[in-house]
Formats: C-alpha cells, structure tokens, sequence
C-alpha cells in the first residue's frame, strides 16, 4: 500500500486559502481534485450554482428547442424512447413529466432489457400502436445510425439525448445533445439525466424565462441525483450542484421519499451512499428481473397510496434481483481464472438482467476489470464490463470490436453481444490487452497532514461544505503522525473500533480496511484516515474513519 502527497505550490496554496479564508488542508483538497482557480474553488464551496453551464452552449440546442416547441404548437405526438436503467429511467420520467407539464402529447417507451436490448429498436418501435411524428432518445441513440435512418425514412424527427462515447459514424439526427460529441460545451461529464435537464433548461428558458428554468431545477434535482450517482458520474463542475441540491430535496420527492421508508432509511437526510445502495438499486430491480416500467411509473406517479403500493412491490422486486445476483455470483466464483489480469467468465443459463452487478462485485473482490456473459439459452450473449481503478474497460473493449455483435458504454462500464462462437477469442483479445498495462499497488493519495487540534469546529463546518464525495471528487484524506491506539475492538468479520490518541486529545476511529493483522494490539501509529462527524439521537461528534496504518518503531 503506497501513501503519496502530491507536490503543491506554496503560492497557490495561499492564493486559495487567502480568498477563500479556510485552512490550509482544505486549498490541498480543492487543488488535489483539480479546481485551482479561486473562483472556481468559491463556487465548488460557497456558491455551486455558480458551475451551471449556459445549456445553449450545445451545439444543437436551439435546434432541439425549436422542434419540441414546433410540436407543442402543431399538436404533435412525441415519444420518448428511454433505458432500462436507473440513470434512463430518471431521464425518461424527467423529460416525460415536464414536456407533459407544458402541455405536449408525450408517450414513453422503456425496452425490455431481455426482449428489445439496448437503445433504439425499430422492430419494438415499429410495434407501438400510436403514429408519431417525433421521437426523442434519452440515455440511448449515438451508435444508433441505421435505426435513425431508417425513422427518418418514415418522416420521423428525430433528438438524440446521450452521454455515451461516439463512435466515428454519427446519425443522421435532426439534432444530438452528448457532450461528448460536442467542442462547445465545457463539461463532458453529465449523465443521461443529466443531459436531458440541460434540454430541460433550454426549453424552459424558451417558453418561461430564467423563472422557468428555476422552477424545473427545483422540480427534478432529484432526478438528476439519482441518475448521476447511479450511473457512477463524477462529482465535479454541474454534477456537484445536481447532486449537492438534489440530495437535500430528495425527501420532499414523494417516490424516493416512499422507496425509502420501505427500506427502512427516513428521516436522517439522504447521502450519496443512500442512493447507491438503497435508491438505485431498486429502480434498477425491475428492469433486471421483469421490466423497468415499474419503476417508470413510481417516478411519475402523483397518487400517494399508489405511490407507496409501487414502492413495496419495487422493495420486493429488490430482494428477488438479490437472490439471483447472489447465485450468479456464487457460480461466476468458481469459473474465474485467478491469474489471469481480467476476470472474463461466461455462462449458458444466468439471469442477464444480474450481470452487470456480478460484474461489479467480481471486479471488487479480485481487485480487477471483470466482464461477465450470459446466452441465457441464445447464440449471442449479453455482456457486461466494470472497471477496477483506472482502467478504463471502453478501451479494453474496444479491442476486441471486430468480433462483437454490438459493443458502447464508457470507461467505468460497458456493454456488448458476443456469439458463442467468439467468446474465446474476445476474452483472449481483452486479456491480452489488459496484459499490456501496468500492475498499479493500491494507493492513497493523501490531501494533508493534520493534527488532531486542527479537528476544530470551523474546520468541520468547511469540511461539510465540501460535501458530497464520491467519484470523481473522493473524501478527503489525512495523515495523522505518531497517534496512539488504545481500547482496539473487533466487531463484524472485518471491522475494527479503537480510540485515536493524541497531544491529550482523544477521538473515536474505526476501520473496515486495514487487516486485522496490521492492526492487532496497542501501539503507536501514522494513520491514513478521512474525518467524519457522527450523529446519533441528536448528538454530534468526530470520528476517524481510517483506511491504512504504519506502526512507528
């Protein structure tokens, strides 16, 4: 385990210090995650809506626009076509809630994971019952160029919505909002929801003013929350005003509110963590095991008791996803190579709606990308990728393109069909690849030197304006020197308690990371940790949170 400290310069240091008027420890956080101008640093901390970008500064918006405002004139029928997944799902329900709001004839689409496969479909559009003279895309549509063809074809328009990397060829669109595609705009970081809010923005800008715009914001930060958190997006530049408001409104949302309350979790205020292990994946559930319209209609739901019906049956739905994940899980362990530098394993009979999360969980316990695919009975397998640290599966994949039957995502998480008959020859390709990269020990890249008599209370009230963490923007981490452990405690299979003792000063620790065998006995320590307040029955206090320790000899 390697610590490092990144080199700053003093001068810069002072100079976010000075204008920000907080500690030192914080200029390095800040400066550590990439923001070193002193403005940009007073927005990250003091005023976050400062970081909204002019949603026009998209290439295509004011096409965009003018189409979606054109059919609420004409009386047009749209249909959204959406995504199975948390991040399409919260896109799909944003969109269609408030173009229904201002007052256009919107319908929704959300494929079948099983049945119609990822993003555009012509033969399950094709089989809607409605005729249609615009369709937008949301979370789905850039490597969607025959499809958009073929729609424009039948004197369908088309708006593509996505964050996906673009492939060389582009459809033929009547316009494309992706940041990824797109020079003018600042931030290539959003999610699909995130995407279709700056739609959102542009059309309410439109018909409504910059009153318009705020009352959208308000409306659907929840949203877009659920969706950039879910769909792993870094929290840095407009994702951090998204998730930063769209947190604290997360209970006033009667949907998250009841998903919830059935889960047990109310009341305390909603973090990251809450979305990513309770909120996500349950709106995820159905799309695994039956189909995402259940969660569809949660979101969109405005009658209470319907609401709460939806939100149990979702919470049951969650617990039959687990069950199949878990048996997935268990048999993918015993089909894994264990030198080989991916995990890449296969199977005729799993569940494919699980496998994206046994991919997941297998690139976490072995500390390294893992692809899983599933026949499930078919000739072309379902495949799903995740990434472990900093490489990057898109590239991995990308590799090995010429042999599969499709292939998209980004570089923490892709999909791809495969035929039986290449499943080899594409795991040989990514292993190879991966192969090539360099082996990195895990490492801690450490934000500052502290004492304990820095843990004061100006110092929490910066650290919680800092607020939230998470990808992109990791909690920040300390080095402690020469810290005494006393009164250790074992509890969990892996979890450690202690007391942290130093100058006279005494804070509660624990630890889920380092070995038990590092930690064993009493003694004198440099200790790597983040600082947390801890609230329990209204009462308030720090506690350590400590990743790694060097015994002092």
């Amino acid at each position: 385990m390697k610590w490092i400290m990144p080199h700053i310069e003093s001068s810069l240091i002072r100079s976010i210090q000075n204008n920000l008027d907080i500690h030192s420890a914080f200029a390095r956080v800040l400066i550590n995650r990439g923001v070193e101008d002193p403005e940009k640093a007073k927005a990250y901390l003091f005023e976050p809506f400062l970081l909204l970008n002019d949603p026009f500064l998209f290439s295509q918006m004011e096409r965009a626009v003018e189409r979606i405002i054109m059919a609420k004139n004409k009386g047009e029928k749209v249909l959204i076509y959406g995504d199975y997944d948390a991040d399409g799902i919260t896109a799909s329900a944003l969109l269609y809630m408030f173009l229904k709001e201002m007052g256009l004839d919107v319908e929704v689409f959300i494929p079948h994971r099983i049945i119609d496969g990822y993003s555009l479909n012509l033969d399950s559009i094709k089989a809607i019952d409605f005729p249609f003279s615009l369709l937008i895309s949301v979370d789905c549509g850039i490597s969607s160029i025959y499809e958009v063809a073929a729609l424009k074809k039948d004197n369908i328009d088309v708006i593509i919505t996505d964050h996906h990397e673009p492939f060389s060829l582009i459809p033929c669109a009547d316009a494309i909002i992706n940041p990824k595609l797109d020079d003018g705009y600042p931030f290539k970081g959003l999610s699909g929801v995130g995407v279709v809010l700056k739609l959102v923005e542009a059309v309410s800008i439109r018909l409504g003013g910059d009153s318009l715009r705020k009352e959208a914001l308000k409306r659907f930060l929840p949203l877009v929350a659920v969706g950039t958190i879910a769909d792993v997006m870094e929290l840095k530049e407009e994702n951090r005003f998204f998730v930063k408001y769209g947190l604290k409104l997360m209970e006033s949302f009667p949907p998250f509110s009841a998903l919830l309350e059935v889960s047990g979790i109310s009341g305390r205020g909603v973090k990251p963590k809450d979305v990513s292990f309770i909120i996500a994946p349950r709106l995820n559930a159905p799309g695994r095991v039956s189909h995402a319209l259940l969660s569809f209609e949660l979101l969109t739901s405005e009658n209470k008791e319907r609401i709460f019906e939806l939100a149990r049956k979702i919470n049951r739905e969650n617990a039959r996803r687990q069950r199949e994940e878990e048996k997935v899980f268990e048999e993918a362990l015993t089909k894994v190579a264990p030198d080989e530098p991916v995990v890449f394993v296969w199977d005729e009979n799993w569940h494919p709606g699980v496998i994206g999360i046994v991919a997941s969980k297998l690139a976490n316990h072995f500390n390294k990308p893992a692809f899983v695919v599933s026949f499930n009975g078919n000739d072309i397998g379902k495949g799903s990728g995740r990434s472990y640290g900093l490489i990057d599966v898109y590239t991995l994949l990308k590799m090995a393109k010429d042999y599969l039957h499709s292939w998209g995502g980004h570089r923490m998480a892709v999909g791809f069909g495969v035929r039986s008959g290449e499943v080899e020859r594409v795991k040989d390709i990514i292993c190879e690849g991966a192969s090539q990269l360099p082996i990195e020990e895990k490492t801690y890249l450490l934000d500052a030197v502290l004492s304990f008599e820095d843990l004061d209370i100006p110092f929490v009230r910066t650290l919680l304006k800092l607020n939230p963490f998470g990808e992109g923007f990791e909690e920040p981490l300390f080095l402690f020197k020469d810290v005494r452990v006393k009164y250790l405690r074992a509890f969990s299979s892996r979890g450690l308690g202690f007391l942290a003792i130093k100058d006279g000063i005494g804070i509660d620790a624990y630890s889920f990371d380092v070995p038990l065998e590092k930690l064993k006995e009493e003694g004198v320590f440099d200790i790597v940790a983040s600082v947390e307040l801890d609230e329990w029955k209204d009462v308030k206090k720090l506690r350590l949170n400590v990743k790694d320790v060097n015994e002092k000899r």
